[in-house]
């Protein structure tokens, strides 16, 4: 089971440390923000780790045509999910800047969980995964 203390950069550590301290006292709103807070410093460090949203529900292979190795929509069971927009707190790439924004206030113990969850999975897959290099023209 992977955990806070796992995570090296410090101030998302902090921040998703928080998010865990709020979510064990209840505080789901803050547990919320918290996870807001780490997940916008990771794709602010990390733009790889931004996984786009889906906009088709298409349970179809790949195009390539190899097989999807139990894969939905052509992505593999253990890939990352796009950001959790429909708990409350939309992500967007409307503008120059992904935009994580509020529609509400308050949230349930699961909602925050998600997104507890969910930002720890991201940031611990990013500092598993080198960032992608520059190539250079030559």
């Amino acid at each position: 089971m992977v955990s806070v203390p796992e995570v090296a950069d410090e101030p998302m550590r902090e921040a998703l440390a928080s998010a865990e301290a709020a979510l064990d006292e209840g505080d789901y709103g803050g547990s919320v923000r918290a996870c807001v807070e780490a997940y916008r410093r990771l794709i602010a460090v990390r733009p790889d780790m931004i996984i786009a949203p889906r906009f088709s529900h298409s349970f179809a292979a790949p195009q390539s045509g190899g097989p999807t190795g139990g894969a939905i929509g052509g992505q593999p069971l253990a890939a990352p999910r796009p950001w959790p927009s429909d708990h409350g707190v939309r992500f967007s790439m409307d503008a120059e800047v992904p935009e994580l924004t509020f529609s509400k206030e308050r949230f349930t113990l699961s909602e925050a969980a998600t997104y507890f969850e969910y930002t720890l999975d991201m940031v611990l897959r990013a500092q598993r995964r080198p960032p992608p290099t520059a190539q250079v023209c030559g």
